[in-house]
């Protein structure tokens, strides 16, 4: 049977973590894809977005049980503002990243991991992870990275 997988908002407070929703996520990305009937990712698929983030969160997660277990994943959410995917978060430092199935990027991709890295000084890294093949410094504390290069 399928495992899911549920992502605690990224909240100083632990309290408030329990009360705000977390995302939800099969921990199975092919299963997911179809379960939403998708028998490939279309480049004009609506659903292809979120069907990458599953599997990158899939993949994360199977990452840090065994090369960082003492991390935590979260995502961060100000509605209707900005969202970041996911915030990996250990001794007291974390790491951002924001998921594009896109090859390419726009400067407002970019909106999100700039308005987290602001408000969070101990954020080492905010990467928005693409469908590139290319790894690119975009400014202090931030980069696109190739999800391959990501995940490997």
């Amino acid at each position: 049977m399928p495992e899911e997988r549920f992502i605690s908002p990224c909240i100083r407070s632990p309290g408030a973590r329990l009360i705000k929703s977390p995302k939800f996520y099969l921990a199975d990305s092919g299963l997911a894809c179809f379960l939403a009937g998708m028998e490939e990712l279309a480049p004009d698929n609506s659903l292809k977005g979120a069907m990458l983030e599953t599997w990158v969160a899939q993949n994360l997660v199977s990452i840090l049980d065994f090369a960082w277990p003492r991390a935590e994943i979260f995502f961060w959410n100000i509605q209707g503002r900005h969202e970041v995917d996911f915030v990996i978060e250990a001794a007291g430092r974390c790491i951002a990243i924001e998921v594009k199935a896109a090859a390419r990027w726009e400067s407002g991709d970019l909106a999100s991991l700039k308005a987290f890295l602001a408000g969070t000084p101990h954020c080492i890294a905010g990467i928005l992870a693409y469908n590139g093949t290319t790894a690119v410094r975009l400014g202090d504390r931030l980069w696109a990275v190739p999800i391959s290069a990501l995940l490997s």
